[in-house]
């Protein structure tokens, strides 16, 4: 197999990916969350000495009230909320799947937790699913072929806790926040432990098969 760094966010989405690719000896890379993404210390070392391409794995939302859980979704670009836009490496999006949704997506610098917030942004910039480290990943990785493959955990229908205190300053998970956050709203809580628990298990499933169309 030719050389492919993997990047994807730290804790449950990159053991998801870690058990997906076990078999495979292919470096993956565990990044901090948020903006703080470009500063965790393993990415910054990779960098030294570029890999042939990157493929970043994780899961995302959804901005419109027909996306299912489970979807997977191959990114064309992806914007900041400026409205500055991002190509991925056209060529490695064509080897994958054709039947996963080629979407535009959109990063934002903090969590969204409203259907509204979610439905507003799709109408204002025309993107299907929102993330929070991909525009700072494309900025760092300039140069690099790039090919981001996420799936869906919350649907544009679905109101989700407020985490925006669920992160500190570098990206890593503030337990007690987030244990409040659920708190708050138990109903939207469940939703969001159900949605991801399902969107893991669908990304678990899918990373050998994506190495194994990225090499073919």
């Amino acid at each position: 197999m030719s050389p492919c760094l993997v990047l994807v966010p730290q804790g449950a989405e990159s053991q998801a990916v870690q058990r997906g690719l076990q078999p495979y000896s292919i470096p993956i890379i565990p990044l901090r969350a948020g903006a703080a993404v470009v500063t965790t210390p393993a990415f910054i070392a990779a960098l030294k000495n570029p890999p042939p391409m990157v493929l970043v794995l994780g899961v995302c939302g959804g901005l419109h009230p027909d996306d299912r859980v489970g979807d997977i979704v191959v990114y064309t670009t992806c914007q900041d909320e400026a409205g500055q836009a991002y190509p991925l490496d056209e060529r490695l999006v064509a080897k994958l799947e054709p039947a996963w949704r080629r979407v535009k997506a959109i990063t934002t610098e903090k969590t969204l937790s409203r259907v509204q917030e979610k439905q507003d942004l799709a109408a204002r910039w025309g993107v299907e699913v929102v993330d929070m480290e991909g525009v700072p990943l494309l900025k760092a990785l300039a140069g690099i072929p790039v090919v981001m493959v996420r799936v869906i955990s919350d649907g544009g229908d679905r109101d989700l806790p407020d985490l925006s205190q669920a992160f500190d300053v570098k990206g890593n998970l503030r337990p007690w926040a987030l244990t409040m956050a659920m708190v708050r709203n138990p109903v939207a809580a469940a939703r969001l432990i159900q949605g991801s628990l399902q969107a893991l298990k669908v990304l678990e499933r899918i990373a050998p098969a994506i190495v194994q169309q990225l090499n073919s």
